[in-house]
């Protein structure tokens, strides 16, 4: 059982929710209700006493991994409309700001900052910053970001 307790803002929503992400303490891999062969068995349609919250509850398989009564970060899922994703491995954060690195030519990169929307714990949404198209650094925009601190990265191209 997996149970997610949800802010009364969401509760004209709450019946929208079809699907979940969560991961667990430890914050490493990201788990799928649908590959747990996960379904919702309810929804809470007023608040439990002492609880300004609502919960939701999906039964799911728990292959050996998970300690019932532990605490999960769950991202809801509903239907989907046309979005700008990243994945959030791309995503990097200084004092609240959001941020990626995209590929220009060769090995030049640009930091570009970003202003986020929904996330369902792999993807982000981007709601500005970035264009469909463009080549997001998803792999290694940390070691970027700290060779661009350290100048030792070039400013266009590679080095000779």
């Amino acid at each position: 059982m997996l149970r997610a307790d949800v802010s009364q803002k969401y509760f004209p929503k709450l019946a929208t929710f079809t699907a979940a992400h969560f991961k667990t303490a430890d914050g490493g891999q990201v788990f799928s209700t649908k590959n747990l062969n996960g379904r919702v068995i309810s929804t809470g349609k007023s608040a439990e006493a002492g609880s300004p919250f609502l919960p939701i509850h999906f039964e799911i398989d728990n292959v050996g991994n998970f300690v019932p009564g532990s605490v999960v970060e769950v991202f809801l899922q509903s239907g989907t409309k046309p979005a700008l994703v990243i994945p959030t491995s791309a995503l990097l954060e200084e004092q609240g700001i959001f941020y990626a690195y995209v590929r220009m030519e060769g090995e030049s990169f640009q930091k570009k900052e970003l202003k986020i929307g929904a996330s369902d714990g792999l993807n982000v949404q981007v709601l500005s910053g970035i264009a469909e198209g463009e080549r997001v650094v998803t792999k290694g925009a940390y070691q970027i970001k700290l060779s661009t601190a350290s100048g030792t990265m070039p400013a266009h191209g590679h080095e000779h």
